[in-house]
């Protein structure tokens, strides 16, 4: 524990060379001193610090996004989800700033300018991109939750698997959950840190700050925040 794991890296990339000459086949690397956990998913994302493993399912999700992902300018955005330029704009940054490698993101929009309807969007996208299988939204209080489920959700993917998070035990089959960050507080430890590849959070002034902030440091996922508070409150 007193070493640095990155320390191991070259020693790693080394493994992994003889491996993909063994097999033709690249593998994962994971470096730990048993305390910190960096994980590696070469030539395609950079190196990061992980709360946990990931767990086999997740490996096999991240090894299909690898040799699957479409670029996403082969995918058009859908009008019927969003029409408004501003909201496109807004896609097309968080898309262009995905594929930069960027894994956090803030949208700052008015109230009434369709928040929601971009966060959507950018679901749809990462979805019929494969660059995203599980999706968790979560906001600050029921009504926003039931908003977000019953008259967006259901509404633009109704044929994907999803589920309300109440409490107790969860369904992890589906693949787009919606929750209060209140509930999900209770339970996100049941998933393994990779389950989410994409992780939204509305009203996100509200929801990033103290003991809520566990739940976006425990997973290794996508983060988009939504506010309408102007961004030098934000800073504040």
């Amino acid at each position: 524990t007193s070493k640095d794991p990155l320390i191991g890296q070259k020693q790693a990339e080394g493994y992994a060379d003889d491996i993909k000459k063994q097999t033709g086949q690249d593998v994962f690397i994971f470096l730990t001193n048993g305390y910190e956990i960096w994980y590696w998913n070469r030539e395609y994302d950079g190196i990061r610090p992980l709360k946990g493993f990931y767990s086999r399912d997740d490996l096999e999700t991240t090894r299909y996004q690898n040799i699957s992902k479409k670029d996403f300018g082969d995918i058009q955005i859908k009008e019927e989800i969003t029409n408004r330029d501003y909201q496109t704009e807004a896609i097309k940054r968080v898309c262009e700033g995905v594929d930069r490698g960027r894994r956090k993101f803030l949208l700052v929009m008015a109230t009434g300018s369709g928040k929601t309807r971009v966060a959507m969007s950018i679901v749809d996208v990462m979805l019929r991109t494969n660059r995203v299988k599980r999706v968790l939204f979560l906001a600050d209080r029921r009504e926003l939750r039931d908003q977000a489920y019953y008259e967006n959700f259901k509404k633009f993917f109704p044929n994907e698997s999803m589920t309300i998070v109440y409490s107790g035990t969860v369904d992890q089959n589906s693949r787009i959950y919606v929750s209060t960050i209140q509930t999900f507080e209770n339970v996100f430890r049941d998933f393994s840190v990779g389950f989410f590849d994409l992780i939204i959070s509305d009203e996100a002034h509200r929801s990033i700050f103290v003991k809520w902030k566990n739940i976006f440091t425990y997973f290794d996922a996508l983060q988009i925040g939504l506010t309408a508070t102007p961004s030098d409150m934000i800073d504040k």
